[in-house]
């Protein structure tokens, strides 16, 4: 989602995507309502040209997913949680697996 509320041209993918998992419409509010929250954070990466903020839901840790994206490089420039927090996560439920 960008700044300015607008989805950006690969969300709808996302969006279908979740729809098609059950998630639909409740993802979609869901997004929406982490996109404000993190708008209201003011944070100085979100600032500056070319910031895309993307959402993505992890379906195996059942988590979103916060990133902001430079536009042009695709560069992530900020994660939350971290990405050593999900990887972490991903570890420790393949051990749950067995």
């Amino acid at each position: 989602m960008k700044l300015d509320g607008t989805l950006p041209p690969t969300a709808g993918v996302a969006l279908d995507t979740e729809v098609a998992q059950g998630r639909g419409r409740e993802a979609a509010l869901e997004r929406r309502a982490i996109a404000e929250a993190v708008k209201q954070l003011d944070l100085p990466q979100l600032q500056m040209p070319n910031r895309v903020l993307s959402i993505s839901y992890d379906k195996v840790l059942g988590l979103n997913i916060v990133q902001i994206v430079d536009g042009d490089s695709g560069e992530v420039v900020q994660q939350l949680p971290g990405r050593d927090v999900i990887e972490r996560a991903h570890f420790y439920k393949e051990l749950e697996r067995g």
